[in-house]
């Protein structure tokens, strides 16, 4: 497995890595999964090369932190992965003050991760979202305070624009603490919004992309139906939601592209992520040994493929 830097944080992070938002917890009607196949895929992926395991404190509001932490807690696997996890969703429904990137919200919910994860320290803390009600320099002092006592190694951001990102970064570095390193958005070839201005701001900056959802939901595994017919996708309620039309004709689009170079539509659609350098990591989840070994499988696209799908997914996001 590729291993690609993560900005410049010195940690180098595999292209893939293991997503485990259904770990213990049906988290947005994906299906949980439970630990006996959650160890299995966690083995798969060590196999495999993957290093980054990425999780939440809200996914299953600690349910997938705390599975992770006892599965990582055997066999010596903690101390092979880089482990990655977020701030800012409310982790109890009714308690508005139990979310937010706040100093004192901060400091409560890092602890509580570290006590689920089994772990003294992790290795990616990430601002899960934007908090408009609390000022940017707040929260990167909070997370300053964290890297210092060693509780966390480099510091990140998901979900924030290239302007909430550039504008975070400087107020870090006008603080003169830990400046964010990494924005862990949605990026795929059913969204790519990302490119227009926070890859640029990425760039020039130094900094890593992440991507979450790199085959939209399974769109991009050529496996589901799209919303209007039978299956999972056709849920008003699917994360992430896909606009139909342009999502079918990106699909058959997708099928030919990994025809030409011998992979199934979901490997061809990360092929296609891991030729973009600006991605230091594509975050892949699974419900079964199968599909996660098939993901896995993925290898970059030949330059035909990739320009083929890089001119099909512009023109059906404009349909």
């Amino acid at each position: 497995m590729e291993l690609r830097p993560l900005g410049r944080s010195g940690l180098r992070v595999s292209v893939l890595s293991l997503g485990t938002m259904n770990f213990g917890a049906d988290w947005h009607g994906i299906g949980a999964i439970d630990e006996k196949v959650a160890s299995s895929l966690l083995d798969l992926a060590l196999e495999r090369g993957v290093n980054l395991i990425d999780t939440a404190d809200v996914y299953g509001r600690g349910s997938s932190e705390e599975m992770l932490g006892r599965l990582l807690s055997r066999g010596g696997r903690r101390a092979r992965v880089l482990l990655a996890t977020k701030v800012c969703g409310r982790m109890a429904p009714e308690d508005a003050s139990s979310e937010g990137l706040s100093a004192r919200w901060i400091g409560r919910a890092l602890d509580e991760s570290l006590r689920r994860l089994r772990t003294d320290r992790v290795d990616l803390y990430m601002a899960h979202a934007p908090d408009p009600f609390t000022p940017i320099e707040e929260t990167l002092a909070a997370f300053d305070r964290a890297v210092r006592a060693g509780k966390v190694r480099a510091v990140g951001v998901s979900n924030f624009s290239g302007a909430e990102f550039s504008r975070a970064r400087a107020a870090a570095e006008r603080g003169g603490g830990a400046v964010p390193v990494f924005d862990q958005v949605q990026y795929s070839l059913a969204c790519r919004g990302p490119e227009t201005d926070l890859v640029p701001a990425a760039l020039a900056a130094g900094a890593a992309l992440l991507a979450w959802s790199p085959l939209a939901g399974g769109l991009l595994s050529g496996k589901y139906a799209l919303p209007g017919a039978s299956g999972r996708r056709a849920d008003p309620d699917a994360f992430p939601q896909v606009r139909a039309a342009a999502g079918a004709a990106l699909v058959e689009v997708l099928r030919g592209a990994a025809r030409l170079d011998g992979q199934s539509p979901a490997q061809a659609a990360l092929g296609w992520i891991m030729g973009k350098p600006f991605v230091a990591s594509a975050v892949v989840g699974a419900r079964t040994r199968a599909q996660l070994a098939e993901t896995l499988s993925a290898r970059p696209l030949s330059p035909r493929a990739a320009d083929l799908l890089d001119r099909a997914s512009r023109i059906c996001a404009a349909a």
